[in-house]
């Protein structure tokens, strides 16, 4: 990039900056007064930032506890929720209203009820960050799972996050049904993720040398920036979009990703690919996607879900948010974002390969062999 390209460039992201729309240079939004319940952990921080950044007015509500010194320029108020009702606190947002209110994290419907019972009147706006967790699990027999996929029963056997953001759902939709904006993400990387799935297959990559490719390379993988997520929830609020809008990124295959890892980390990593079956017969198989005990995000191959009832897992489409004007992030800003913060945590963060080089090298020489 020469000097005339690369000035042209930074004043285009400085009147972005300036105009405070995160999503296109033009003519900013109509400010809006926002009240995010919870915004000072992983998605509450991004979606404070980008709501800032766009030029409206953020009000917190949370006990003060999780990074207490974030955003010491908003309004914070204090209080308690708890899916014991007597133990609640919401009196300091009592008799007020806000333009849009966003719940960004509760999978205990008894909490998600609560606070839309006794704020959904402040509002014209409410907004509920829910998860395709959500979804029955057979819907992702199939590639392209769409909003109206039917959701997992409460009574089902999944873990309670995913019954938990499915009944959240229901509840809210009794309660406010009309007002109500449901954004459903798939796995949300970037800055503040300390989730391990990601930071697997980089670290593998930054180690260099010879590793396995599970299957054969065209198992899907599929995630989304923590500030594309919150970067919708904005663009939600400033068109008023209602309804549910699954936020999940563009696919990739398994080989399309672990390239991109090599070039994220500039890497000259190989990838022998090998079959499910021998990697079974070598006691290496996925970790299961809907176990109640199992995060699915660990295993010897995070993110790889080749069961052919999850063959369109990581492939849920997100057509209707960017015919909506959602934009997304490439994937190696996301996982610089990734790396950045990790490395940031340091020593404090403490993460060890479930597949050791030895395991992986002696088992990639007797399939060579």
């Amino acid at each position: 990039m020469d000097r005339r390209q690369f000035l042209a460039l930074s004043l285009t992201a400085s009147a972005a900056t300036a105009l405070g729309n995160p999503f296109t240079v033009g003519r900013r939004a109509p400010a809006k007064r926002i009240l995010v319940l919870g915004g000072t952990d992983f998605l509450g921080p991004a979606l404070v930032d980008a709501a800032v950044v766009a030029g409206h007015d953020v009000t917190l509500f949370n006990r003060g506890i999780t990074n207490p010194g974030l955003f010491p320029y908003l309004e914070k108020v204090r209080g308690l929720r708890s899916a014991n009702a007597a133990e609640e606190n919401f009196s300091g947002l009592m008799g007020r209203s806000w333009d849009a209110i966003v719940d960004v994290w509760p999978s205990d419907p008894k909490l998600a009820e609560s606070a839309v019972h006794r704020l959904g009147q402040s509002t014209n706006h409410y907004l509920y960050v829910s998860s395709i967790a959500a979804y029955d699990a057979l819907g992702f027999a199939q590639p392209g799972l769409t909003e109206d996929a039917p959701l997992t029963r409460w009574d089902s056997g999944t873990s309670a996050y995913n019954r938990g953001k499915a009944e959240s759902e229901r509840r809210l939709q009794q309660a406010i049904g009309g007002r109500l904006t449901i954004v459903r993400p798939g796995p949300i990387k970037g800055s503040r993720d300390t989730t391990p799935d990601l930071l697997t297959w980089l670290r593998r990559a930054q180690r260099g040398g010879r590793h396995i490719g599970p299957g054969d390379g065209n198992d899907h993988v599929q995630f989304v920036d923590v500030k594309d997520v919150a970067r919708f929830l904005v663009l939600a609020m400033e068109r008023s979009l209602l309804g549910v809008f699954n936020v999940t990124g563009v696919p990739m295959t398994f080989r399309e990703f672990v390239r991109e890892c090599n070039d994220i980390t500039r890497s000259s990593a190989e990838y022998v690919w090998i079959p499910r079956a021998f990697l079974h017969a070598q006691g290496l198989d996925p970790a299961p996607f809907d176990s109640p005990t199992i995060p699915f995000y660990l295993g010897k191959f995070p993110s790889w879900h080749p069961q052919p009832e999850f063959r369109g897992l990581r492939q849920v489409s997100s057509d209707k948010a960017f015919r909506a004007g959602w934009k997304q992030r490439s994937f190696q800003e996301t996982a610089l974002d990734y790396l950045s913060w990790i490395d940031s945590l340091g020593p404090t963060y403490k993460w060890s390969d479930e597949l050791s080089a030895d395991v992986e090298s002696a088992v990639i020489n007797r399939y060579l062999s």
